[in-house]
């Protein structure tokens, strides 16, 4: 369990630990529901996608507001989870990165990802940055929560780390991205999956219905695999 902090801190931090929470949540939806209106239009996609796609960000949104509407009723974080459950709970934020790196060809993470990184344009690079560093970051935010009494920490900044990858990366001109070219030369949707699985990895680290988190970030993953390929294999768009 987490260490004992004087009442007047753990105040602040839950409440803390809400407001992020409530922001991601006001965020992936608004960019889940500003995708589903800008791919709507477009008949490059097959027939089944389209209404998948909507019926999944409705179901994922739903869902997401289940789940703060519980965080909002945690007063401190005395609930924080610990051992094998929590650990499972913090691999999957990684594996999330990794998935949602799956429609650009798994980079970063392929091994001439380096010089991948070198010659890419500007935006790119900050596309690959913020997966690199998710994945590096988590994992170190783990580590932070799995061996030390910093849970509260951890948490905090696993909140913190998903509202940074709202930073524009992504200018690769399809139509889930041409508003946001258009508007301000790159997208923010592409790592909206990671904001998703953030806000069910930290329902379950809190002990809400972490065995139901851990499913729904799988998903989440899985979800972003077949995505991701299905573009790279010219199946989807």
């Amino acid at each position: 369990m987490n260490s004992i902090a004087p009442k007047s801190f753990s105040f602040n931090t839950i409440n803390l630990t809400k407001t992020l929470f409530l922001i991601i949540f006001i965020s992936v939806c608004s960019l889940s529901i500003k995708a589903i209106y800008d791919i709507v239009n477009f008949n490059i996609f097959p027939g089944w996608f389209v209404p998948g796609f909507s019926l999944a960000v409705l179901v994922l949104n739903a869902l997401c507001l289940y789940f703060v509407f519980q965080m909002w009723k945690i007063e401190d974080h005395s609930r924080l989870l610990s051992g094998k459950q929590s650990a499972f709970l913090w691999i999957l934020i990684p594996l999330s990165f990794i998935c949602t790196t799956s429609v650009h060809g798994f980079y970063p993470f392929r091994s001439d990802g380096w010089d991948a990184f070198l010659w890419f344009e500007p935006v790119m690079k900050i596309n690959y940055a913020i997966a690199f560093l998710g994945v590096v970051t988590s994992i170190a935010l783990a580590g932070t929560y799995v061996f030390s009494r910093m849970k509260t920490t951890a948490v905090i900044g696993l909140l913190v780390m998903a509202l940074l990858t709202l930073i524009p990366n992504d200018n690769c001109y399809n139509p889930f991205n041409y508003w946001w070219i258009e508007k301000i030369g790159a997208s923010s949707l592409m790592y909206a999956p990671n904001m998703y699985a953030t806000l069910f990895v930290t329902s379950g680290l809190h002990g809400i219905r972490p065995k139901s988190a851990a499913f729904l970030t799988l998903g989440i993953c899985v979800g972003s695999l077949i995505l991701g390929i299905g573009h790279r294999l010219g199946i989807i768009w």
